[in-house]
């Protein structure tokens, strides 16, 4: 419009901007050229973010071991020490939450080296922190808290303060405490932080014997949500029993699973011979509603913060919450995962062979029961995408998960532990004995394998397994699954880290009368003996000759390849999706073998693998303890992963941050594109990506360059590119434009001086670095001023007017916001 006038009805205001630059100039035709550019720049740079190049691998940049302790001496591998994490990105602090009830800070001013501030940490007071949430601007760190020993009580939702950098920086502070329901498992905060969303898991227990009850007995409280308004602290229970009715029937329908319904306590209370006698469930039945067996686990807003959703694992469901009025509004079956021939799946392993081989089983499914959850939108579309670890619901002394081999022992019949037990049909069995035959594999005894109409005689349905083994897509509007991995963790896992495939480094991997043993239950403390024996007495003993020293212990990863098969596989507790480097990105990663998987999800109904990364290549060869001794261990046991774009990343860079619980390590990773870069250009990063002033220097800058002679044009090429790859085109477009009207022009249009405009080229470039340079000036002192103005009105929320010493002392914070 600027430079062709003619050719289009100009707005006033570019009308008089012609006026000033008298149009019958060669170089106000340049100068035109010039504000096109500024113009270009402006909008470019305010686009919406755009769909860059996606990264292909992660570089390392940080690892910081965290104390199990406040005390930054207490280190130890196995202790849960990075059990949780979140970052705020406005104070470039971590906070890490471990299992002995701390929460230690992590300070990451200098990104590549973090480090523990002690004075910062937070001391629980006997309780544990079972999920932790921020909201920066709001300067608010949530805790979901519980106290051990008392599993079936109430828990609550602690607010504090985030810690505040300074001279001398302020720890968190409680702010507040919200008793909510049962077991919190997981909290998170709405995008506004205005509501505070928590899952009560309300799992069960079953009491030890005593003498008021020499068999024990259960308790299994029902699972719920809570609401909380921030700005009141007022909280809202969610009950799910609506959802759920009034008997079984309702549910199974739908085909949520239970793991325990009732008529299958009444079976194991009255008519087994294994537990009839051993457990007492006459109380539990008594009070029995089928709300008792849904358990709340993830949570993840939808995108306009009207819905929650609600993961249950246990069940593989998924309940959606009206968060205006507080109400379930509806809950969907997440269903099974065929492992036959037409279940669109390679197959998976379950043998333990020290190999990768993958098969399909007929007759053979698996929950699709999701660990972690996490929303998103593409196109105006909303998305959930869910992570399946695998799990059964277990209540001490009744485990729903069976081996195989305690529940079937041939083709035709059933282990002695269920002799109650009839197949549905012939085949059921002789299908499940050839596909598993005398193994470990867990089967399910619950709903969706066994009817228990009768409970006195049971049918089983099929064999039913633990977890899909996969990361799959849900649309939120109906949760109709659109995408799902198949076998893909499985197979790109081994075929990068054969070594690691559905391997395990746990707390059992530990020395003998390490931290991490003391720390244990007698159970753990026997798996550990188990692990560090090789000829014992009594043991079976899975230790190795090498530990990784020379020195005869606990297994280096390879050589525990397969031990997961049986199990869950490539079980995945932890998932994110964010945005970095102009695309939308999911990381997951395998618990126990530390494989990272980082997707591409663009398209939602077929994300792309982009690429995988191991994160603890040194386990390879070193066990666990030795690895960790030797600083080497990378993290092992991930439960929490954070995705940071560039914005909010310490580096700068776009990043992700992975907390192993096990190995006690915080590592932050940079994704690199394609060119090894971790600052994406414009072309690479999407529009969003390029800063107004470097936009506006580049673009007038090639501008004028390009209205040079036609000697001097491959100088656009190099100075546009810079800028990316839709900037420079533009640019060049301009620049075409500014050369086709200066051919236009006769003599009688240019001034004394223009009539030479054959002049020095170097003369032209220079004067655009020149303009360009003011540009950037300008825009710099303006973004400063902006960013100054907005520190002090932080800093004068902090205190009242009449507080003079917060005003005028010197080294006050005031006083380090004016300078």
């Amino acid at each position: 419009l600027l430079l062709h006038p003619a050719e289009a009805t100009s707005p006033p205001q570019v009308t008089a901007v012609e006026r000033a630059l008298k149009l019958r100039s060669a170089r106000a035709v340049e100068y035109r050229g010039m504000l096109a550019a500024c113009m270009l720049a402006v909008a470019v740079a305010g686009a919406p973010p755009g769909r860059g190049v996606a990264p292909n691998r992660l570089k390392l940049t940080s690892r910081a071991f965290v104390p199990f302790t406040l005390e930054p001496a207490r280190l130890a591998f196995g202790v849960g020490a990075a059990e949780l994490l979140v970052y705020d990105e406005a104070e470039k602090y971590a906070y890490v939450a471990s299992e002995q009830g701390v929460i230690n800070v992590l300070d990451y001013a200098k990104a590549i080296r973090p480090v523990v501030v002690s004075s910062l940490g937070v001391d629980l007071q006997g309780r544990v922190a079972k999920s932790l949430a921020l909201c920066s601007e709001q300067r608010l760190l949530l805790v979901a808290v519980t106290t051990p020993g008392h599993k079936t009580a109430n828990g609550a939702v602690v607010g504090f303060s985030t810690a505040a950098r300074g001279a001398s920086p302020v720890p968190p502070v409680q702010l507040f405490e919200v008793e909510v329901g049962v077991g919190p498992d997981s909290i998170l905060p709405n995008h506004e932080c205005s509501t505070i969303a928590v899952a009560n898991e309300g799992e069960g227990v079953y009491v030890p014997p005593s003498r008021a009850h020499p068999l024990g007995y259960l308790i299994d409280p029902e699972g719920s949500v809570t609401l909380i308004d921030v700005a009141t602290q007022r909280a809202t229970l969610v009950s799910l029993s609506g959802l759920a009715s009034t008997t079984d029937e309702h549910l199974i329908g739908k085909g949520v699973h239970l793991p325990f319904p009732l008529k299958a306590l009444e079976y194991f209370d009255m008519h087994s011979a294994k537990k009839s006698g051993v457990v007492d469930l006459t109380e539990a039945r008594r009070i029995y509603t089928p709300a008792t067996q849904l358990e709340p686990e993830s949570l993840a807003w939808s995108t306009d913060g009207t819905k929650l959703f609600v993961n249950l694992q246990a069940n593989a469901a998924i309940v959606t919450v009206n968060a205006r009025t507080a109400t379930a509004e509806s809950i969907v079956s997440l269903g099974l995962k065929d492992w036959s021939v037409g279940g669109g799946t390679d197959g998976l392993d379950t043998v333990r062979d020290k190999k990768c081989l993958l098969k399909h089983k007929p007759g053979y499914s698996t929950l699709r029961s999701a660990s972690a959850i996490a929303a998103f939108e593409v196109d105006g579309v909303g998305y959930l995408m869910a992570a399946s670890e695998g799990d059964g619901k277990g209540y001490g002394e009744m485990d729903e998960a069976k081996k195989f081999r305690k529940l079937i022992i041939s083709g035709v019949e059933f282990h002695p532990n269920f002799e109650e037990f009839s197949a549905s049909s012939p085949n059921v069995l002789r299908q499940a004995f050839a596909n598993f035959g005398a193994s470990s594999v867990r089967l399910s005894v619950g709903s969706s394998a066994v009817d228990y109409t009768n409970p006195t005689l049971p049918v089983f349905k099929r064999a039913i397994g633990f977890g899909s083994r996969s990361v799959s897509v849900y649309r939120t509007a109906d949760m109709a699954r659109v995408w799902d991995s198949g076998s893909l963790l499985e197979k790109e896992g081994c075929a990068a880290f054969p070594w690691a495939h559905n391997s395990e480094q746990d707390e059992e991997y530990s020395l003998m009368y390490s931290e991490a043993y003391k720390h244990s239950n007698q159970k753990t403390q026997s798996d550990i003996a188990e692990k560090n024996t090789r000829s014992p007495p009594a043991l079976s003993g899975d230790a190795c000759a090498n530990r990784g020293d020379g020195k005869p212990g606990p297994c280096p990863m390879a050589f525990t390849v397969d031990e997961r098969s049986y199990k869950d596989g490539p079980n995945i507790e932890a998932l994110a999706v964010g945005s970095a480097c102009g695309r939308l990105l999911a990381v997951t990663a395998t618990k126990a073998s530390s494989i990272a998987f980082v997707w591409d999800m663009t398209d939602a109904s077929a994300p792309a693998l982009l690429f995988t990364r191991h994160l603890s290549p040194a386990s390879r060869l070193k066990s666990p303890p030795i690895a960790y001794a030797a600083g080497s261990i990378g993290d092992i046991g991930v439960e929490a992963i954070t995705i940071l774009d560039a914005e909010s990343s310490p580096t700068g860079s776009a990043a992700v941050m992975f907390a192993g619980a096990q190995s006690g390590t915080v590592s932050l990773y940079e994704f690199l594109l394609p060119n090894g870069s971790s600052l994406p250009s414009a072309g690479q990063a999407g529009s969003a990506a390029i800063p107004l002033a470097v936009a506006t220097a580049t673009a007038a800058a090639a501008v004028v360059a390009a209205a040079a002679e036609p000697k001097d044009r491959h100088v656009v090429d190099s100075t546009a590119g810079g800028a990316g790859a839709g900037t420079a085109a533009a640019a060049a477009a301009i620049a075409a434009a500014v050369r086709d009207e200066q051919g236009r022009l006769t003599d009688a249009d240019r001034g004394p001086k223009e009539k030479q405009i054959g002049k020095s080229s170097a003369v032209k470039i220079t004067e655009g670095i020149m303009l360009a340079t003011v540009a950037v000036g300008g825009f710099a002192g303006v973004a400063i001023l902006v960013i100054s103005i907005r520190k002090c009105r932080k800093v004068t929320k902090k205190a009242p007017a009449s507080d003079s010493k917060f005003w005028s002392e010197p080294g006050s914070e005031m006083a380090a916001a004016k300078k």
